[in-house]
């Protein structure tokens, strides 16, 4: 008998495979058991039905995610997690309908899993229930991801067509860039703050580095003669894609401010440090940067990457072309900056009011 009860009450399926090699698995009801013993003998079936020119070879969903997933481990860490969580839950949703095979997803079950990621779940939110839906920007990379992974099934000649043709990734609203203005910058450098962190802040403003690049940035990564500072890999740190490493030219006042640090260095290892010397923690410059704004006056939201905003704004505004601010902020593609560009409208009055006299 291939499914049998244990004397602890779980049961045990003993088959053996398409290969002949014996598989043993437990499971705590009899159903999971049996569910399991029919995968394999449907799996078995299948195969006679190939051997003997009954029908074509089927691929299986599960080794065909296994492959997919590893293919994506060369990305950065976080990415790979990503992925890694998006194909869990998908394989998890496949076992759910006992699907086996990749001919097997359909488009009805594609509609299935997209109204499953749009479904509404009650979340614990300490003492109280929440009831939350998956924000569009969570519910597309799940789409996106399932989406590319059916498309190299079609392209490799595992199926006939992609099952998600139909399914239309969510519209995701883009907000406009916050960005601090020249008299909110005048009035938040006119306070009084520890020296290590306006020299950080003014890094931030005259190179639109992200507080982590900032934060790994070392001696080795300045070249005074050539008037750069590198962006780049290292160990204990990965940019955020690969397009990230970049050469970044410094302004004169960057210049003179890193000629000065490098005479007088607080850290012979980085280049902006904190008031110990030690490396910048993002925690402790947000505090500085919150408080030193709400001195200033400033009502606007403070927050570290507004300080890449707006360097990516004044480059606008002063008609720097996107391709150019694309390649110092580091973006893998034009489309990433182009959200910048709704800022110049901001300095677009003059140009507006060459038509006063338009009808005379």
């Amino acid at each position: 008998m291939a499914v049998m009860q244990k004397n602890n009450g779980k049961y045990l399926v003993n088959v053996r495979d398409n290969f002949g090699n014996r598989i043993e698995r437990t499971f705590k009801t009899k159903t999971e058991a049996k569910a399991f013993e029919s995968s394999i003998n449907k799996i078995k079936y299948e195969n006679r039905l190939v051997e003997n020119g009954l029908r074509e070879q089927r691929h299986s969903i599960y080794q065909a995610l296994e492959s997919f997933q590893n293919s994506k481990l060369d990305l950065r860490v976080k990415s790979v997690q990503k992925y890694k969580l998006v194909i869990s839950q998908f394989r998890l949703f496949c076992q759910a309908l006992n699907l086996t095979y990749l001919d097997e997803f359909t488009s009805d079950h594609a509609t299935m899993f997209y109204n499953e990621l749009r479904k509404e779940r009650e979340v614990n939110r300490g003492s109280r229930k929440q009831i939350m839906v998956a924000k569009p920007k969570t519910t597309n990379f799940y789409l996106t991801t399932v989406k590319a992974f059916f498309q190299q099934q079609f392209i490799v000649g595992h199926l006939k067509r992609n099952p998600f043709l139909h399914i239309k990734n969510l519209k995701v609203p883009k907000k406009k860039p916050e960005y601090y203005t020249i008299e909110e910058l005048k009035s938040f450098f006119a306070q009084k703050m520890p020296e290590a962190y306006r020299d950080a802040f003014i890094g931030l403003l005259y190179t639109g580095m992200r507080i982590a690049e900032m934060a790994n940035l070392t001696w080795e990564d300045i070249d005074f003669k050539n008037n750069l500072l590198y962006v780049r890999s290292k160990e204990g740190f990965l940019t955020k894609t690969h397009n990230a490493e970049r050469a970044i030219p410094m302004n004169k006042i960057l210049q003179t401010l890193l000629i000065k640090l490098g005479e007088h260095p607080r850290s012979q290892k980085y280049v902006f440090p904190s008031t110990k010397g030690t490396q910048l923690r993002e925690r402790r410059m947000l505090g500085v940067c919150k408080a030193t704004a709400k001195k200033a006056g400033i009502t606007s939201r403070a927050f570290l990457h507004k300080f890449r905003s707006t360097f990516a704004t004044a480059l606008i505004h002063r008609g720097v072309s996107i391709q150019n601010i694309k390649e110092l902020l580091g973006h893998w593609s034009v489309v990433e900056t182009e959200i910048y560009a709704h800022n110049k409208s901001d300095y677009l009055h003059p140009d507006v009011a060459k038509l006063d006299n338009l009808l005379g």
